[in-house]
């Protein structure tokens, strides 16, 4: 009677003592981005690891956010989340509320602060804004800290009554959507439209197309992606309000944005006039040629508040080419190039233009009187290929000159 008292207690004791160990624990809960119940996101891998970075379980949410983990042992857990989804978008307004967040006057959640830190410093600076704004918006670069960010989770199981689970909430945001407006399909962002309005003849001289709109309140910043004919015309430069318009010119397009950094946005520019395109006819074009620039759909004017505002229009020129007033020749050589272009020509007060086939300036050197008789052109960062040079001379009833050039390895 004594022995079985005694293996009975025994039994007991090992029972209450590794009852904690191999106790089942289950986790249920919801993945929703910026913490909103009606936008829950699907297809997230959900991976339960425990504090020496061991993958315990793994789940993917459903339709509607949901995940579930069942049989956990006690023990301290975290979670890991992970998409394949395309994020939220990410727009001008994005980067004007980070602007606001540095000036102090805007307060983030938790998530917006996780989508304002796009470069994974764990702090929010003006590098943030501007890998935003430049590197994202402007260049399309990806972000640092990658697509997607998720709140982090810790759990501690203890003992739980059989069959009740514990519940964790998991906010999820793409990086550097402050706004927070996500849809599985996307959504369109056809804040403005490009309207045909007059026309501009072009030359080998430099024009000035004005960029306006319809919209003629005070605006705090504006970006515009547009088209346009590269086999009629070169862009040489862009003018904004000020000195924070940046812009990036690809193969038939010119990516243009500005934002009022003044701690008073919105207080003093108009929408009414926005930026100057600063443009040449391109060499070789067609005599009476005529083509029109077109606005792409992910444009956007912001309002004096940073909002984007809605109904703007605007409007771009139809383009024409002119005549060339480039009629003088000059002797170049050596002619295939290696390292250096010597250009002899008799007056030289000017600006001296290089050109690749595609139209694209490449090279520009300002001339004074002292180069008179040879300039001489470094082209070692030149390519190996054919280009067209153009001297705009300063001089009054000086013609222009032009000429080609190959350059080898």
């Amino acid at each position: 009677m004594k022995k079985t008292i005694f293996k009975t207690t025994v039994i007991i004791v090992l029972m209450i003592w590794l009852s904690p160990i191999f106790a089942q624990n289950q986790l249920t809960g919801t993945v929703n981005y910026h913490a909103d119940p009606g936008t829950p996101v699907p297809e997230v891998t959900m991976q339960l690891l425990d504090m020496s970075n061991n993958v315990i379980q793994t789940t993917m949410t459903n339709d509607y956010g949901e995940y579930f983990f069942d049989s956990i042992p006690n023990g301290s857990y975290y979670l890991a989340s992970s998409t394949l989804l395309d994020p939220g978008e990410v727009t001008l307004q994005d980067a004007f509320r980070i602007m606001m967040y540095l000036f102090g006057w805007y307060d983030f959640t938790d998530y917006e602060f996780a989508a304002a830190d796009v470069n994974g410093s764990g702090t929010v600076t003006w590098t943030d804004y501007f890998i935003v704004l430049i590197n994202y918006l402007l260049q399309g670069q990806p972000f640092p800290v990658g697509d997607w960010q998720f709140q982090d989770v810790q759990l501690d199981f203890m003992a739980r009554d059989f069959g009740v689970p514990d519940t964790a909430k998991v906010w999820a945001t793409g990086s550097g959507d402050l706004e927070g407006v996500w849809l599985p399909s996307g959504r369109s962002l056809a804040n403005v439209t490009g309207q045909v309005s007059n026309q501009v003849s072009l030359s080998s001289e430099t024009s000035e197309i004005e960029i306006t709109s319809n919209y003629t309140e005070l605006i705090s910043g504006f970006n515009l992606n547009i088209n346009y004919p590269s086999d009629l015309m070169t862009i040489t430069g862009v003018e904004g309000p000020d000195g924070n318009l940046n812009y990036a010119i690809e193969e038939g397009v010119v990516k243009i944005i500005w934002m009022d950094e003044s701690e008073k946005a919105g207080s003093h520019v108009y929408g009414d006039h926005l930026c100057t395109l600063l443009v040449n006819l391109k060499v070789g074009a067609l005599q009476d040629q005529s083509d029109v620039m077109v606005l792409q759909e992910n444009g956007m004017v912001l309002n004096q508040w940073g909002v984007a505002a809605e109904g703007v229009e605007i409007q771009l020129p139809e383009l024409k080419s002119g005549e060339f007033t480039t009629i003088g020749t000059a002797l170049t050589y050596p002619n295939p190039v290696i390292n250096q272009l010597n250009i002899r020509i008799d007056s030289n007060e000017g600006t001296l233009f290089i050109y690749d086939l595609s139209g694209k300036l490449v090279q520009q050197t300002n001339l004074t009187a002292k180069n008179s008789g040879v300039v001489s052109i470094n082209t070692d960062q030149l390519n190996s290929g054919s280009y067209t040079y153009i001297m705009r001379s300063d001089l009054p009833n000086q013609e222009n000159i032009t000429g080609r050039f190959i350059k080898s390895e």
